[in-house]
């Protein structure tokens, strides 16, 4: 059983544990933030370059492989984007 002096030195590190951590996690908040921000910006930095793959058929190889491509990353997009939105939006 502890003391009354080791309860309270063990009582104000978890209270610096518990804060240090809920900073780390406020700091990860911030950083999904601005990658949500980031890859929003995906769809008007690279308009031209998305257009033109939609407008993109499927007869010509390159141009298949570049809508396959389009279509994975599209994929990978937008379950990062979840991902990153999620954090950004929890409550700490």
């Amino acid at each position: 059983m502890a003391t009354t002096s080791e309860v309270e030195v063990g009582m104000a590190a978890i209270a610096q544990r518990l804060t240090d951590n809920r900073a780390v996690m406020l700091k990860a908040k911030q950083n999904a933030a601005a990658v949500s921000a980031a890859l929003s910006a995906i769809t008007t930095d690279y308009a031209a370059v998305i257009s033109t793959i939609q407008a993109y058929g499927t007869s010509d190889a390159y141009e298949a492989q570049m809508k396959a491509k389009l279509a994975k990353m599209t994929t990978e997009f937008t379950a990062l984007k979840g991902t990153a939105d999620a954090i950004a939006a929890a409550n700490i």
